[in-house]
């Protein structure tokens, strides 16, 4: 448990520097800024649709990934390319604690900026129009689909220089265009499982709002969290046995 908890508090800090922390924050609070600015003569209807749109095409498909590829590429990546990795595998660590620690980590830091858009986005809609019902569902749907992307990049990271630009490609071509033309792929969509989540939890009244928006093929709340927690288990494991079977020396 002390080697857990100080992996993880040294990938924390690895992974969140002061340049990072200034740049993806403002990347975080660009889409409640944004919000503000065309909301202030609209009525609570005209809102509530502005924020749909908003989260629909802004902070599902570009800022979460974004975010999130970036952070979890470099769990294990910068390690690995610095040769810091070798000397913690020689370690008598459990190479499970390894790959978990470092799997928080990255959620930590990339759950942590993707949840202070949420929360941002979703405050300015409540003092705009006195509703706060969709803090918690952006909050859980953030943090689901920043899970499931961390899944994806943290041994994409490990295994090659390119996660970034594989990530983005990954991001732009298939899931905001082949997914987009093809709503039968949606459940490969990471971002789209935090939608669901999100679209889960909302009210009745939302609820209705969403379904016009035309996102097909969406799982329920539980279906949802259970690929989530499901994926993020695989990818552990996978890890895990990565750093048993390879020559990281």
């Amino acid at each position: 448990m002390r080697a857990f908890a100080a992996i993880t508090s040294m990938s924390i800090k690895l992974l969140l520097g002061l340049r990072r922390l200034i740049i993806f924050g403002i990347a975080a609070l660009a889409p409640a800024a944004v919000f503000l600015l065309l909301s202030q003569t609209l009525a609570s209807e005209a809102a509530l649709n502005r924020l749909l749109a908003m989260v629909g095409a802004l902070y599902f498909p570009l800022l979460v990934p974004i975010v999130t590829l970036i952070i979890a590429s470099s769990a294990l990546g910068d390690e690995r390319r610095d040769a810091t990795l070798s000397f913690l595998v020689l370690r008598p660590i459990p190479r499970s604690v390894i790959a978990s620690s470092k799997f928080l980590g990255a959620i930590v830091v990339a759950g942590g900026l993707n949840a202070l858009g949420a929360v941002a986005l979703t405050v300015v809609y409540g003092i705009e129009t006195g509703s706060w019902s969709l803090v918690v569902p952006l909050l859980v749907g953030g943090i689901a689909a920043s899970v499931v992307y961390a899944s994806l990049f943290i041994p994409l990271g490990f295994f090659t220089d390119r996660a970034v630009l594989i990530g983005l490609a990954f991001v732009f071509i298939f899931e905001n265009a082949v997914v987009s033309a093809l709503s039968g792929l949606s459940t490969l969509s990471p971002w789209r499982i935090g939608w669901s989540a999100f679209a889960g939890l909302v009210p009745a009244d939302v609820e209705a709002e969403i379904a016009d928006i035309g996102t097909a093929n969406l799982s329920s709340l539980g279906a949802a969290l259970l690929s989530t927690v499901f994926i993020a288990a695989v990818s552990i494991a996978a890890t895990t046995l990565v750093l048993r079977r390879r020559d990281l020396t």
